[in-house]
């Protein structure tokens, strides 16, 4: 019997981040330190109770769709053959509308010149292979569309041609991913310092106010299927403040 799956995207579905290239293997090392995918169920509030008081909302570049293709043909190069079949012709039909990705840590797109990719044996069938993909779409600064997005690249799945006894299993969660987060840095400072001048004129001008940790990287949280809450985990330190009048 097949697993499920939820067997075969156990790794996927837990929040996790991966290193994510943008372009061909060519710029995979200076793209993937630059990009972050994220997977897994939204923030909830007690993670929420666990981020610092300020942070900015920003939408992906990315929505993405992890697919897994199943081949359990007798023969081994049948099962390859098979299975690259299948990948060709969902390439065909993508256009310039979705992209096919592979990989975790360094991620290439698929083209007509390298979609024969690797395959992974199955764990417990000897006689099958299967790869992980995924399949994405650009957000392209429209995160209110993103659940027409999500039903999009479902619906592509669903349409695919499969050739021979190719399978394709789409996970339950989409991913978001977001090209260099730290952008975004000097927006966040900015948002933290107008926060400490905002506090400090109200509890009054005698109190000393300061921040620490802002040498820290970006950290981020998927709040909605197309936004991350990126932040940096800074702490404040309030002393020496008097009441008026004391």
């Amino acid at each position: 019997m097949r697993p499920s799956v939820v067997a075969r995207f156990g790794l996927l579905l837990p929040v996790l981040v991966l290193l994510f290239a943008t372009t061909d293997a060519r710029s995979q090392e200076s793209d993937s330190l630059e990009s972050i995918m994220v997977t897994g169920s939204r923030i909830s509030y007690r993670d929420l109770l666990d981020t610092p008081a300020v942070a900015i909302t920003r939408p992906g570049d990315y929505l993405l769709l992890p697919l897994n293709l199943f081949n359990d043909t007798r023969s081994e190069q049948g099962r390859k053959d098979e299975i690259h079949a299948t990948i060709q012709k969902m390439l065909a039909r993508a256009g310039q509308r979705f992209e096919i990705v592979h990989g975790s840590t360094f991620t290439v797109r698929l083209d007509k010149d390298n979609y024969r990719i690797a395959l992974d044996n199955d764990a417990k069938r000897p006689d099958a292979n299967q790869v992980a993909l995924f399949l994405r779409t650009s957000i392209g600064g429209q995160p209110e569309r993103a659940e027409e997005m999500a039903l999009a690249l479902r619906a592509f799945v669903e349409q695919s041609e499969r050739v021979g006894r190719t399978e394709i299993e789409a996970a339950g969660e989409t991913a978001l991913s977001l090209n260099r987060p730290e952008r975004f840095r000097h927006e966040i400072i900015k948002a933290i310092a107008e926060d400490t001048d905002q506090v400090r004129r109200t509890l009054g001008q005698g109190c000393k106010v300061s921040i620490s940790g802002l040498s820290s990287r970006i950290e981020w949280e998927r709040v909605s299927m197309s936004e991350l809450m990126l932040y940096i985990p800074y702490s404040m330190d309030i002393q020496e403040c008097a009441m008026p009048g004391g």
